[in-house]
């Protein structure tokens, strides 16, 4: 097992001074290859380039997107004067630290990633990650002597890499990973706001189906966008996110383009049984003489609060002129 160990520096969380933080707060990661191996690959060419990574905090419940940013002015864009940043950030927000300055100076950040598979049967890289705070522990000591004796590059600024097992850790990840399928999803505002000022094209090479799917559940708040119910217990739950342009059609993967939908809905929904118009109506198709379904006919969607989750009138429209009334030529359901 391979662990990334960082200490927690005093300028990279913002100079905290009575509580308040005078900037924005990130940690610094080593330039190793071993610890970049850990992380998505980013460009030297492409100035700032980013990603926005999955992180599962094991003093959570819950699963938290953080961005990872290669500042890299002085290599991909050198001003005149021969100053600018080679450096690697991984920014902390608010659902990362529990809506507190939760990371402190001399804490010990303990990552390591893991591969976790989605409901499209596409593989993720979640990041685990846990703070070790109490100095006088025996698992602190024992992190801090790996930290003095690291041979990672940038060590003096506290990383290392940890060969072996860290039993307390892998204790509490194998009982976050066992529920990580259907387990709450955070978006920090700073990491959705930071999407939505990305043109269409880099989102949609941004997004993949897991993203996907925690994304719309956030939305719509883990309710149906029909009938606003959920059947949930622990890890079970009969939401799913639902293409609006299909998959199959060249559908991307990013919030616009998705519906939290029960199990049954989507299934309708993906075969034309109903659409949706531009007023967000609910139309059921005039063959269909269900009365569940039509009982919702012409009733309008629940439409997330902020516009990024919405549903792209352009896709409405695909579907419309796609797949609504798709079943009558599928040959069967």
């Amino acid at each position: 097992m391979r662990y990334y160990l960082k200490k927690c520096g005093h300028q990279e969380l913002g100079s905290v001074v009575n509580g308040q933080a005078s900037r924005g707060r990130y940690l610094f990661i080593s330039k190793d290859e071993r610890v970049l191996e850990m992380f998505p690959p980013l460009s030297s060419t492409q100035l700032n380039d980013s990603a926005v990574i999955p992180i599962i905090p094991l003093y959570s419940d819950k699963k938290v997107y953080c961005k990872f940013v290669y500042h890299n002015s002085a290599v991909a864009d050198p001003p005149s004067n021969g100053k600018g940043r080679n450096e690697y950030r991984f920014y902390l927000n608010r659902e990362l630290e529990n809506g507190n300055l939760l990371f402190a100076a001399d804490d010990i950040v303990v990552l390591r990633t893991d591969k976790v598979q989605g409901d499209y049967g596409d593989v993720q890289t979640v990041y685990l990650v846990d703070i070790v705070k109490d100095r006088n522990s025996e698992l602190y000591r024992e992190l801090s002597n790996a930290l003095e004796n690291s041979d990672v590059r940038q060590s003096r600024q506290g990383h290392a890499i940890y060969d072996g097992v860290i039993s307390y850790f892998e204790g509490k990840a194998e009982a976050r990973l066992r529920n990580i399928e259907n387990s709450l999803v955070a978006v920090d505002k700073t990491v959705k706001d930071e999407l939505e000022r990305t043109d269409i094209p880099t989102m949609e090479s941004l997004f993949n189906a897991t993203m996907f799917r925690d994304f719309v559940m956030v939305g719509y708040q883990w309710l149906c966008a029909v009938t606003r119910e959920v059947i949930r217990y622990e890890n079970f739950i009969n939401l799913e996110s639902a293409h609006i342009r299909p998959k199959s059609h060249g559908g991307p993967f990013v919030p616009s383009n998705g519906l939290a939908l029960s199990r049954d809905f989507h299934w309708a929904f993906d075969k034309g049984f109903f659409t949706i118009s531009d007023n967000h109506e609910i139309i059921v198709h005039d063959k269909i003489s269900s009365d569940y379904l039509l009982y919702f006919n012409g009733k309008k969607i629940y439409l997330p609060n902020d516009p990024f989750f919405r549903p792209a009138p352009e896709n409405l429209t695909y579907h419309r002129d796609n797949v609504f009334g798709l079943f009558l030529t599928s040959g069967r359901l």
